[in-house]
């Protein structure tokens, strides 16, 4: 059974640094057995960026109406109005995107976006900078969590996730100049001044398919691709945390490398 020591001495092995801002992707499972489990986790990774490090994970929302309002979709007025609101402070978070980032929304001072869709949780010193502002219409491109994790010199590290969970690929995707970018509306419920419903409607990229290549189902998608493709450069650094082998890539490189690579496609 691995425990929060081995697996910080990992961690300092695989190149986390004092100081880190780290955005963690995560599978449990594939780390193996933990003693103390998920929070120990969580706690390993805190020791190896240190107090003056930052962690950041991609939440979401266990409730995001996205798919329900994609694209005009909508609702009946009785769903609608059951509907919990987002709430930074007490929603639950996507369970797709790994359940560690629950254990690091419920680290003590964790601070949360307030985009429900995108929403990010940070823990550490840069935690407030990275989460305010986060507005609906700016999910992961210019205005971002993404761009100000990319503009600090983030790193991201996949501990045993897969290559498609390169969140910050769809930053790259945003700032890439090319033609025929899909886009799509939704709508989020959001509390209001007075407490309040206001369900919201926002218009941003397609994360699902920047472009029509990239959306065919069964088919990689552009973060996939492009993750691909820059791994087998060698510019990253691989090693085992636990039992799950990782990555750790330098985020704004990996960025300019995905916005190069967009813009070549004929």
């Amino acid at each position: 059974m691995h425990t929060q020591a081995s697996l910080t001495a990992d961690l300092q092995a695989l190149g986390l640094r004092p100081g880190d801002l780290v955005m963690v992707h995560a599978s449990l499972k594939a780390i193996g057995p933990v003693d103390g489990g998920a929070r120990a986790v969580v706690d390993a990774l805190r020791a190896a960026v240190g107090p003056e490090g930052t962690l950041m994970g991609y939440a979401s929302w266990d409730r995001s109406p996205y798919e329900e309002t994609l694209n005009g979709a909508r609702l009946g007025d009785e769903e609608r109005r059951a509907w919990p609101p987002f709430d930074p402070a007490a929603s639950g978070t996507y369970r797709g995107f790994g359940l560690l980032n629950q254990f690091l929304l419920d680290t003590p001072g964790a601070r949360r976006s307030a985009h429900p869709d995108a929403s990010m949780v940070a823990v550490g010193r840069l935690a407030a900078a990275l989460t305010e502002p986060h507005r609906l219409g700016e999910a992961l491109g210019k205005g971002s969590p993404l761009e100000r994790f990319v503009e600090s010199g983030g790193k991201v590290l996949l501990l045993g996730a897969p290559l498609d969970t390169v969140t910050v690929l769809h930053y790259a995707e945003a700032i890439a100049d090319i033609p025929g970018k899909r886009r799509v509306t939704y709508e989020m419920p959001m509390l209001g001044p007075d407490g309040e419903v206001v369900w919201q409607r926002a218009e941003d990229f397609d994360s699902n398919g920047i472009l029509d290549r990239f959306a065919i189902e069964g088919e990689p998608d552009a973060v996939e691709t492009i993750a691909n493709a820059y791994v087998a450069l060698g510019r990253h650094r691989e090693g085992l945390v636990g039992s799950a082998r990782c990555h750790l890539i330098e985020a704004r490189d990996i960025v300019a490398f995905g916005v190069a690579y967009l813009e070549a496609l004929d």
